[in-house]
């Protein structure tokens, strides 16, 4: 609440709140590094993949496809290998070594960037490809990292095919064991009538989906990836009432709002800022090499996509995707899973908290900025002003509505209806006014009315339909061909 009020990223506030905590307590908590670890890999980080895949259209991510996997694997292999070569160099650690720091801090994490980018409004495609890279790249990284690290420690035991064939089994794994067991509860989801059961449903998918996959040693994360797209799109559309949609919303959105509290109050409480300060030349340092190796990769992969594909990503979007590439909890769990035995062990975690926090403290919180000097934040104070005076004229036909079905069932006497329907009619005209001024001032709002209006009708046309069926007054065939029309027209782009 009170980083609302001063207008900062809460999850900012939340890691500062635990530096300070492990730097006002004579004698701090300590946190074994393995625990640490399991509490955000296992127990935070599955619910936070599983809310941001549930809100992503699987027609736009389809079409974005092309983007996000070269980001998310070639990108992440290229900022890899630049950031240990170059850092290699300052430092003068063994490449192989340096190798693994690119590898934990290569993929821009989904905890952080979600967090962030949805507070923003930015346009929507820019959304999907800022979101949809964090949760692919974070894979592809886990993946690099733990054959790096294998590479380090027992560098002749290692062999680069076997090690390629290894990516692929466990990236083609994950998205199997996601696909199987998201399309198992879509199914049951269209059986049961249950908003609770189908919620308690969903919970269980996002925990199994990782679990399973560890378990088989595949992608946790894809797999959580793969079964929130296929819940939150068939199984929102075509399975889940009205009330189940709602209530699943809901929770998932508090269950991350309270992972993420989790993640970035964990970041804080392990920083120590003493260590830190005996590496600052060397954070520093890295802190610029992964600026530059972010900036090179972008620009590069960006130039080859809108020279070669349909795909075009802006200027202005490649500068929000270099300054947006935040790092948070996974590079952290990562970093706090190297054993002791590693050459440089001590400097690589220093430079993972040091690139962590710079990322969350300097870039985070001015992100808002960039985007207004490249004229991308959209909800500006004009914007939400519009939401807010269409919010109450909406509100004040609603009212007149309900006061005329009061008068014409004979529950409102004609006296006080005289009274009360002036005033909202006097409320329908301001805020009516104040709509067309607003859209005077903002026309490129009058596409995104229309949008949402054309949206509003379909699912006022569908829930129509589901009160026919609930009444008997159709077949359930008849619901769901008439049903499945209106849905492709909610999901056609």
């Amino acid at each position: 609440w009170l980083t609302k009020v001063v207008r900062f990223p809460y999850t900012v506030g939340l890691v500062i709140v635990g530096v300070v905590i492990t730097v006002l307590l004579p004698e701090k908590p300590e946190l074994a590094p393995e625990l640490a670890r399991e509490i955000i890999l296992l127990i935070l980080l599955p619910p936070l993949i599983f809310e941001a895949a549930l809100h992503i259209k699987i027609s736009e991510f389809r079409d974005n496809l092309l983007p996000l996997l070269v980001f998310a694997i070639p990108g992440v292999l290229l900022t890899t290998v630049m950031v240990g070569w170059l850092m290699a160099t300052v430092t003068g650690l063994p490449m192989a070594t340096m190798l693994v720091f690119g590898a934990l801090i290569a993929a821009t994490d989904p905890v952080a960037v979600t967090a962030v980018f949805r507070k923003l409004g930015l346009p929507k495609r820019l959304g999907l490809l800022t979101e949809g890279e964090s949760l692919l790249n974070d894979a592809t990284a886990i993946v690099v990292f733990t054959l790096l690290l294998e590479f380090a420690l027992h560098p002749v035991d290692f062999n680069l095919a076997d090690g390629a064939m290894e990516f692929l089994r466990v990236s083609g794994v994950g998205l199997m064991v996601g696909l199987v067991l998201g399309y198992v509860a879509y199914r049951l989801i269209r059986q049961i009538d249950d908003y609770l059961v189908e919620t308690v449903l969903s919970a269980v998918l996002a925990y199994g989906a990782y679990l399973l996959a560890e378990q088989v040693h595949a992608s946790g994360v894809l797999a959580v990836v793969t079964a929130g797209l296929m819940v939150g799109n068939r199984g929102r559309r075509y399975g889940m009432s009205h009330t189940t949609r709602n209530v699943l919303i809901n929770i998932w959105e508090f269950l991350a709002f309270l992972a993420n509290s989790c993640v970035f109050l964990l970041i804080g409480l392990q920083v120590d800022l003493a260590k830190l300060a005996d590496y600052r030349w060397v954070i520093m340092a890295a802190i610029t090499v992964v600026l530059l190796a972010r900036s090179i990769t972008i620009l590069g992969f960006s130039r080859v996509l809108n020279r070669f594909s349909r795909s075009r990503v802006s200027r202005a979007w490649q500068g929000v995707m270099i300054w947006g590439g935040l790092r948070g909890g996974i590079s952290l769990a990562l970093a706090l899973t190297l054993p002791s035995a590693l050459y440089g062990h001590n400097v690589v975690l220093a430079m993972t908290f040091g690139v962590v926090l710079f990322t969350l403290c300097g870039q985070a919180t001015t992100l808002p900025l960039v985007l207004r000097r490249l004229g991308l934040l959209r909800r500006g104070e004009n914007r939400v002003e519009y939401e807010r005076v269409r919010a109450r004229l909406a509100a004040a036909r609603s009212a007149e509505g309900h006061v005329d079905s009061q008068y014409k069932q004979g529950l409102l006497s004609r006296k006080n209806y005289e009274v009360m329907l002036p005033v909202i009619h006097e409320e329908i005209e301001q805020y009516s006014g104040a709509v067309r001024d607003a859209l005077i001032v903002l026309p490129d709002i009058s596409y995104d009315e229309l949008e949402a209006a054309r949206r509003e009708v379909l699912q006022v046309k569908r829930d129509a339909l589901r009160t026919l069926r609930h009444d008997g007054m159709i077949s359930t065939e008849v619901f769901r061909e008439l049903a499945t029309e209106i849905d492709s027209e909610l999901t056609a782009d």
